[in-house]
């Protein structure tokens, strides 16, 4: 039987592709400031950033420029992301507020510290219960030591536990493949990173598969 509100207690969000409408832009600003840094975007790169989007920055950066500064390529690609907040897709915010009237909601992602600028000038901030940034994680997604400090604030903090969750994301590798390691419930959100039909042919159910925000609300909010 699908799950919905009424096993839940919270959520736990992805943020780029997910809320923060970024794959396009952030992949634009990426090559940006490879250039700024002497960097050559080939068509080689280029492909591969494509391809691997989602990724934590510096694997990224290793995989298209060996060699490169990664720290300053990571230091100046948060900096402008911090002063130059992406958009968030159309309902986001609106979907955030709802849900965070009863839900205990928070993000995981493999952004660094730009992420708290992003929630700030949104004004979503402090409808996030918690939020676990690269920083704050000994692994990046979908490794499952990804998720360990935010599901232990949620049990410390609020008695919920993994089972009480379900996480949601735009990325098949990523997200869907941290929630397949942990055994944990999982809502693609087939707006980002990765389609319906890829979502299906990694074994995603139907059911669990949004195909925009509104939609997402609708499963979330069903009783």
């Amino acid at each position: 039987m699908t799950k919905y509100r009424g096993h839940w207690k919270g959520v736990v969000f992805d943020f780029d592709g997910t809320l923060l409408n970024s794959n396009v832009a952030g992949r634009e600003r990426f090559a940006q400031i490879a250039i700024s840094l002497g960097l050559s975007v080939s068509e080689t790169a280029a492909e591969k950033i494509t391809k691997m989007w989602g990724a934590p920055g510096y694997v990224l950066i290793e995989a298209c420029w060996p060699g490169a500064d990664t720290d300053a390529f990571m230091y100046h690609w948060e900096k402008f992301d911090s002063e130059n907040p992406l958009q968030l897709f159309p309902g986001a915010r609106e979907a955030v507020e709802a849900l965070s009237a009863s839900l205990l909601l928070s993000l995981l992602t493999s952004r660094d510290w730009s992420t708290h600028a992003q929630l700030r000038e949104h004004g979503i901030d402090s409808l996030f219960t918690f939020v676990c940034t690269l920083e704050d994680s000994p692994r990046p997604k979908p490794h499952p030591r990804s998720i360990e400090s935010l599901l232990h604030s949620y049990h410390e903090d609020h008695g919920v536990t993994q089972n009480d969750l379900v996480l949601i994301g735009d990325s098949v590798h990523s997200d869907y493949g941290l929630a397949k390691a942990i055994g944990m419930d999982f809502i693609a959100a087939s707006w980002g990173n990765n389609t319906r039909d890829e979502f299906l042919a990694a074994g995603v159910k139907e059911e669990y598969i949004a195909d925009s925000i509104e939609h997402l609300l609708q499963m979330l909010t069903q009783s």
